[in-house]
């Protein structure tokens, strides 16, 4: 295994030198323009609530997300594994992770359009237990009290509208995974349940509304965006629920599609309102039969929904194969709230757009003062696109305006599988002075993408609150020649999405899954399918 990521990284290296060998003029920044779907709900917010008066939630974000497929390093490692095993199928018939102990109890959102809170939040709690890291109970309330409501200054809330969802202005305004990501990535939760209970009333009583002030119970580090939409790669999407644990996934919600007697759903027309739901299994034997509508084969995802256990299969449904109006399935992974102390960000809204010097690789980075003699120990960005290259560069006493001055101290190169959001610890740390100037840079390459640089930016309707200064976030083409992305036309109050992680003690501490960021995570297949639990002697 460490012979095969030492060639993979052996090319990235050699990849990405032919590329940037040829720089191109970083002043010609390309921004993707917004996606259509969020295009269309910003034009026309829908009143989301299905015929049985049962809330949905789903609100789009601006990305254009085409892009994203699974990473080609999981597929090199299924075709190994079924290899190994004489071309055997590589996945058992069915799958399910009740039966593992690795799902949090059914909950109700009722009367709110927080689905994407639950669904989020399903998938950590999930992944936690999967990996044997204790059972817990996040807070809905807590994450979808502030993805609306300014936590403080330098945390500001998404753009709020006339809510579409029901009548509460604040927890009927809906949200999405990337949201999800955006708040808790900024340490914003995971705050427990029992901290901040869910309503299942409304009014909801003052007394429930949450603080700033509360204390998170675990943090995030991963997310693990599988694909961008359409029929779900079912190779990936069960790979990710045996490895990690339960998978969110967005899916339209027609009532009529829905068959009450078999707790199935086919959406063949298309139709309805946005919902987001939690993939925990499969049956690959679901009788096509069984579906309202013929979906032409058999065989079904196995979900938990967010609508108590009086609905459905006590709270579950079958989902067919063949659902076309799936998308974004996600994979939220967590670690301990002591694992680093401090937090360095300009992002507090997360990942907004992608944009790029023309071609496959570009570099960002930011300028961060320290607060206080404290140790450097991770960093943290989204990536746009699966299988990217990464380089990632520290430098302590830099200028105000030059991220590419001072002394470099710290160097890193790996390879990542999937696209989303990933924290990586860094080889070797970086002793920090109080008040001393540090850049973070990170040269990426997203192979077939040309907009590989994650941002935040203002957009109408959604980020309205985003705001930077000058000397903060920085772009290039080649890494030496740096130019301040406020000075980009259109991106005057954009930063790149790059955060900075420090302990006051070097020595760290807590649990972390930030490792599985690389291709060390995804190698992790490996011991997971012995076809499929069969242990290697």
């Amino acid at each position: 295994m460490k012979i095969l990521r030492s060639v993979l990284l052996f090319f990235a290296v050699l990849f990405s030198a032919l590329i940037t060998s040829f720089p191109l003029e970083a002043s010609s920044a390309v921004t993707l323009p917004a996606g259509e779907e969020f295009a269309r709900f910003r034009e026309n917010p829908p009143a989301v609530r299905n015929v049985t008066d049962r809330p949905l939630g789903w609100r789009p974000s601006p990305l254009d997300l085409s892009q994203v497929r699974p990473s080609a390093a999981l597929r090199r490692e299924l075709d190994i594994l079924a290899a190994g095993a004489g071309g055997a199928p590589v996945f058992p018939r069915t799958f399910d992770l009740r039966e593992l102990g690795a799902l949090s109890p059914v909950r109700d959102q009722d009367p709110y359009g927080t689905c994407w809170a639950f669904a989020s939040l399903a998938s950590l709690e999930s992944t936690f237990l999967k990996a044997g890291k204790g059972a817990f109970d996040f807070s809905e309330w807590h994450l979808a009290y502030f993805a609306y409501v300014d936590e403080g200054s330098s945390l500001p809330a998404f753009t709020a509208i006339a809510p579409g969802f029901g009548s509460d202005p604040i927890f009927d305004q809906g949200g999405s995974v990337f949201q999800a990501a955006a708040l808790l990535a900024r340490w914003t939760g995971a705050v427990a349940e029992s901290t901040r209970p869910y309503q299942n009333v409304s009014p909801w009583p003052e007394s429930s509304r949450p603080s700033a002030s509360d204390r998170a119970a675990k943090r995030l580090e991963n997310v693990f965006l599988i694909q961008g939409e359409g029929l779900l790669d079912e190779e990936a999407v069960k790979y990710a629920l045996m490895r990690w644990g339960a998978v969110s996934v967005r899916v339209v919600w027609d009532d009529g599609a829905y068959s009450g007697e078999d707790f199935s759903y086919y959406n063949v027309p298309e139709t309805g309102g946005g919902h987001i739901v939690t993939i925990v299994g499969w049956d690959d034997d679901f009788p096509a039969g069984n579906f309202v509508a013929d979906p032409g084969r058999d065989g079904a995802w196995i979900v938990r929904n967010s609508w108590g256990t009086g609905w459905g299969e006590e709270g579950y449904f079958y989902l067919s194969y063949a659902e076309p109006t799936l998308g974004y399935p996600a994979v939220f992974l967590g670690g301990d709230d002591t694992a680093f102390d401090r937090i360095y960000q300009y992002d507090p809204l997360g990942w907004v757009n992608n944009i790029g010097a023309g071609g496959e690789t570009a570099w960002f980075a930011n300028i961060f003062e320290s607060r206080g003699n404290e140790t450097l120990e991770a960093v943290s960005f989204y990536v746009p696109a699966p299988d990217a290259f990464l380089r990632v560069e520290v430098r302590t006493g830099v200028a105000r305006d030059d991220p590419g001055s001072g002394e470099l101290v710290s160097v890193m190169e790996d390879i990542l599988g999937p696209s989303g959001y990933h924290t990586v610890r860094l080889t070797r740390n970086v002793p920090l002075s109080g008040g001393e100037r540090f850049s973070v840079a990170v040269r990426v390459t997203t192979p077939g993408f040309l907009n590989p640089v994650a941002v935040e930016s203002r957009e109408a309707g959604y980020t309205e609150k985003a705001d930077a200064e000058p000397g903060q976030s920085f772009i290039s083409a080649d890494g030496v020649s740096w130019t301040d992305l406020t000075t980009q036309s259109g991106h005057e109050k954009s930063n790149v999405c790059l955060k900075a992680f420090t302990s006051v003690s070097s020595s760290g501490g807590g649990c972390s899954f930030g490792g599985e960021s690389g291709v060390s995570g995804l190698l992790l297949l490996l011991p997971l399918v012995p076809v499929l639990w069969r242990r290697r002697k």
